[in-house]
């Protein structure tokens, strides 16, 4: 099994954006610890997230339900969610569902900040 990691930090570019980076298989195994994460941020009155997904694997319905059961939140306080770097595997499952017409896929991490 791929070890999990997710952390957060500021942008570099602007530091009321959080970038949460993402690495390894995200699952029903590992879908705990990013729902914690994102709930501190949303704790700590952080709205602007960009999930960095430049070193994740694999993604399972478990994650996508935590994006999907967020979004709105974020959105009601003036928040988003964009997403980065995504492996074509991984942005395939998103299509699959349609969620690129709720959430921003943007190449770069740079690019996403420029968005908000």
């Amino acid at each position: 099994m791929e070890n999990f990691t997710v952390m957060a930090r500021p942008a570099s570019s602007n530091t009321a954006v959080s970038v949460v980076d993402i690495k390894g298989v995200l699952d029903i195994n590992s879908v705990d610890d990013f729902e914690n994460l994102l709930h501190k941020l949303f704790n700590q009155k952080q709205f602007k997230i960009i999930l960095n997904m430049e070193n994740l694997t694999y993604v399972s319905s478990a994650g996508i339900g935590v994006m999907v059961g967020l979004i709105r939140d974020v959105r009601k306080n003036r928040g988003d969610i964009k997403i980065t770097n995504t492996p074509p595997d991984i942005y395939k499952v998103f299509d699959l569902l349609e969620l690129p017409g709720i959430f921003h896929f943007l190449k770069t991490e740079q690019e996403a900040v420029a968005q908000f």
